[in-house]
């Protein structure tokens, strides 16, 4: 298939949001795809170059690729931050200011191998290689082609489909039998959980049909769709619809899947990883995932060098939560802290400033054999028997029972921990890989410890809208609060989510009153918050939240978690904002909450 024809489809797809279109429109070009070619345009129609865990990526922000552009089509740079200011997108920018109509005979296999050899561009020189680099691509293709081609490099294509929708036209690719679709579908979803990669499924079931998902299994190396939790509303309630549970305390940390396999070549360590390890290359193949299939194994050498330790194993897949610790203490850190530790640079600081603990609660994978299958009960005795006692790999501490009084004063004791809740599990029950059911339920606090202050703040600007906000110009919004200490404002949190359309609208009309071309003088702000548009501080905004959190990267020294718009408060100058005392102060109620 030419790229021409690939950025057709696409086209079509970015035209409709019905799901049952884009199913179809996809699935006719999966017929239309040679098999050799399948997986590399399911990769490019998703804005990917591979399985969405691959750590390939072009690191060109959009400035550079703004450079691109004008290199790509002899236009000014000015040119192009002109209709970029206009549309938001520079996909967008490129359909308008390339004059090529002709297609070219590039194939989707030849488009994607540049664009591979163009993200592994790095070293000295690499940014203006790679500007050289992507103009050649973009100014021999098409105008249509030439706007996605863009988005892919920017990772901001956002056609209205996921890997499921991928997984439906797979199924129709197999048979249009409405019921025999539905059964397919459940068993490719059933692969993907536990191989994340739709490419490879594509091409698989492309040459083969059904049969081909019989040699995609798991694998250590890719990550497994961890299992989720569902919530219920008290301990009651857990018990009435789950009777006898095996409960957990819920750690306010980041979920990590690690991976070891002692008996596989070890892949090239970055060189601040190399650095940590008094021996590197007797270390095993061991590599760490998000729940989002990140991979993050360069941020975690500690966790590394002790599964290497305390995992007795030649193969292992196994699910937990990491947590920093305070190594005075011995307690846990706030989130936020622990957060500090997923970083590309300065490891060995955040390692030494912030140890962690790996809470292991599950086993899935071990020695060759996937144990998913398996009951909570038969994993965790197999779990047992491979951890050897050390000081950073432990296994979740958990209870069996049937009674209620039991389980509230589990939940009552890790709250008092200053732990986020509980998560009750059914003891028989399987590893659910990506499925969120009553097996596992999370239960964090009542109703009335989830924060119920609003907190007023003025805004200090706001970040560019992409994708479907790209009519609106803006996206997110920073804002902070009047320190009378310092006399400077604070950063509080950035606020992405929870307005409506004619929210955002009314913002930037708001804001754009007050714009300025530097960032408030008067402000402490993070260069990790820099906003592509500054505000003056003037526009009082009213925000709910769920809680309030301790943090190292705001300059009020909290955050709101999950943030939303109340409303505006024209009533209000940008002096009258809630002071950083009364956020103490309700951090500290919402504490004794717990």
């Amino acid at each position: 298939m030419r790229v021409s024809r690939l950025a057709d489809y696409l086209n079509k797809l970015e035209q409709t949001s019905k799901r049952l279109e884009i199913t179809e429109i996809l699935k006719n070009m999966i017929i239309e795809l040679e098999q050799h070619e399948v997986d590399e345009a399911v990769y490019l129609s998703l804005g990917y170059l591979a399985a969405q865990f691959s750590p390939l990526q072009f690191n060109l922000a959009e400035k550079t690729m703004a450079k691109v552009l004008a290199k790509s089509f002899t236009t000014s740079e000015t040119e192009v931050a002109k209709i970029y200011s206009k549309t938001g997108d520079l996909g967008n920018v490129a359909l308008e200011i390339n004059p090529n109509q002709k297609d070219s005979k590039t194939s989707v296999e030849e488009l994607h191998s540049k664009l591979v050899g163009l993200a592994n561009i790095s070293g000295s020189g690499s940014q203006e290689k790679k500007i050289n680099v992507a103009s050649t691509i973009l100014s021999s293709e098409n105008k249509l082609s030439s706007k996605f081609i863009t988005r892919i490099i920017l990772g901001t294509v956002r056609l209205g489909f996921t890997e499921l929708t991928v997984i439906d036209a797979l199924a129709k690719f197999i048979t249009d039998d409405n019921k025999k679709s539905k059964d397919i579908k459940e068993k490719i979803e059933a692969k993907y959980r536990i191989h994340p990669d739709i490419g490879l499924i594509a091409k698989n079931i492309k040459r083969s049909g059904i049969k081909g998902l019989d040699n995609i299994e798991m694998e250590v190396g890719i990550p497994v769709h961890a299992q989720k939790t569902q919530r219920l509303e008290d301990t009651a309630e857990i018990i009435e619809k789950m009777h006898n549970v095996w409960v957990e305390y819920k750690f306010d940390g980041t979920r990590v899947q690690l991976h070891l396999d002692r008996n596989r070549a070890v892949s090239e360590k970055s060189i601040d990883q190399q650095s940590l390890f008094e021996d590197p290359s007797g270390l095993p193949f061991v590599k760490t995932f998000t729940r989002n299939l990140e991979e993050t194994t360069d941020q975690f050498p500690d966790l590394v060098e002790a599964a290497a330790k305390q995992i007795q194993a030649e193969s292992v897949i196994l699910d937990g939560e990491a947590i920093g610790f305070n190594k005075e203490t011995g307690e846990y850190l706030p989130f936020q802290e622990t957060m500090q530790r997923k970083r590309k640079h300065g490891i060995k600081e955040a390692l030494d400033k912030i140890p962690l603990k790996y809470l292991i609660f599950d086993l899935l994978y071990l020695d060759g054999k996937s144990l998913v299958g398996l009951p909570l009960t038969e994993r965790r005795q197999l779990l047992e028997r491979i951890v050897k006692p050390g000081s950073t790999i432990e296994i979740a501490n958990h209870l069996e029972t049937s009674d209620e009084e039991e389980l509230s004063n589990f939940s009552k004791l890790a709250l008092e921990k200053g732990l986020e809740g509980i998560v009750a599990k059914k003891p028989d029950s399987p590893y659910e890989a990506g499925a969120r059911n009553f097996t596992w339920v999370k239960l964090k606090k009542s109703k009335e410890q989830i924060l119920s202050d609003t907190v007023e703040c003025v805004v200090l600007g706001y970040y560019f809208g992409r994708g479907v906000r790209a009519n609106f110009g803006i996206g997110g919004f920073l804002v902070g609060v009047w320190d009378e200490k310092t006399l400077k404002y604070k950063t509080l949190t950035k606020v992405g989510t929870g307005l409506k359309d004619e929210d955002w609208k009314e913002l930037k009309k708001k804001a754009d009153k007050l714009k300025i071309k530097q960032r408030p003088s008067n402000a402490d702000i993070s260069t990790k918050f820099d906003c592509d548009v500054w505000t003056e501080p003037s526009l009082v905004v009213e925000l709910a939240a769920d809680e309030i959190s301790k943090s190292s990267e705001h300059s009020a020294g909290y955050a709101l978690r999950f943030p939303r718009l109340v409303k505006f408060r024209d009533d209000k100058g940008a002096k009258d904002t809630t002071s950083i005392e009364e956020i103490e102060a309700i951090y500290k109620i919402q504490k004794s909450r717990m």
